[in-house]
């Protein structure tokens, strides 16, 4: 259902520098898009090290810390969930290509 691989590289390039630049969004909405890009590219690779390494031991507050990053993402995302630019990133996340 999702493809994980392009929901990583959608976050990746939307952090790079010149992604946002021209962007007609609100400074605090872009800087929250890239917190949730920058976080869910961090939260992909902790899910991903539990799944498959099994010689990770996670500490008790590594574990809190990585759940409330998760809680505040969903915080973040409640805040701009409606702005153009955070749609747009969110449909891209999830969109497949189509056949040609």
């Amino acid at each position: 259902m999702f493809e994980h691989e392009k929901m990583r590289k959608v976050s990746e390039s939307l952090l790079k520098p010149t992604t946002l630049t021209a962007a007609s969004a609100d400074p605090q909405v872009i800087e929250d898009l890239k917190f949730i890009a920058k976080t869910f590219l961090e939260l992909q690779k902790k899910r991903h090290s539990a799944d498959y390494d099994n010689n990770i031991f996670w500490e008790h507050v590594e574990a809190l810390r990585i759940m409330l990053l998760g809680r505040r993402v969903f915080a973040t995302w409640d805040k701009i969930k409606n702005e153009d630019i955070a749609q747009e990133y969110l449909v891209s996340m999830l969109m497949k290509p189509r056949p040609e």
